[in-house]
């Protein structure tokens, strides 16, 4: 079996990741992917601390995450304007954002309207999104992943598939524009 390249978003659950000056331990890393299948923030939920967005590579190094970064270039979610993330998707089947604390709700409900952790029909066929692959340094999304209802792997590239048509709660709303619909998780 030849060996796959990338790094998949279920192998960054609980790592370790260092900074240029620290050292800090994550539960849930979540790339949040662009239409162009390009990364432009990566949330870190952090053990001890409210989820912080990180804005540069990140790369997978045996057993951690590492970035050239210093701690300080991490922002708080609120950072983003709730309206960014409604160009933009993330893979999160654990939901993550459920139990999160020190984020405002309103943050919450935007990033829970963009997770794509679901079923979807392609060409006929009933599928679930299984993980998602990353280039090395997580700057932008290789490939999705749905496994068929007899466990057979499809992997889509960029071109193939279109992301935001991926998001449970896309809708659009006055004057055209994409809107979110509140999330039922919450």
């Amino acid at each position: 079996m030849p060996h796959e390249t990338g790094i998949q978003q279920r192998a960054i659950v609980g790592r370790r990741i260092t900074f240029a000056d620290s050292e800090l331990v994550t539960k849930y890393t979540l790339p949040f992917v662009d239409a162009s299948w390009k990364v432009p923030l990566i949330v870190l939920d952090l053990l001890g601390g409210p989820p912080r967005i990180l804005a540069g590579p990140l790369h997978l190094d045996g057993t951690r995450l590492r970035t050239p970064e210093p701690r300080a270039a991490l922002r708080p979610i609120e950072s983003v304007p709730t309206e960014d993330f409604r160009s933009l998707v993330h893979y999160d089947p654990w939901w993550a954002f459920r139990g999160v604390s020190g984020v405002d709700r309103t943050w919450i409900q935007a990033i829970f309207g963009t997770n794509i952790a679901r079923s979807f029909h392609h060409e006929g066929k009933s599928l679930k999104i299984h993980d998602l692959r990353f280039a090395d340094g997580m700057d932008r999304l290789e490939a999705v992943i749905a496994k068929d209802e007899f466990f057979r792997v499809n992997e889509f590239q960029a071109g193939e598939i279109d992301l935001l048509e991926l998001r449970r709660s896309s809708h659009v709303g006055p004057n055209n524009h994409p809107t979110l619909r509140p999330a039922k998780a919450l």
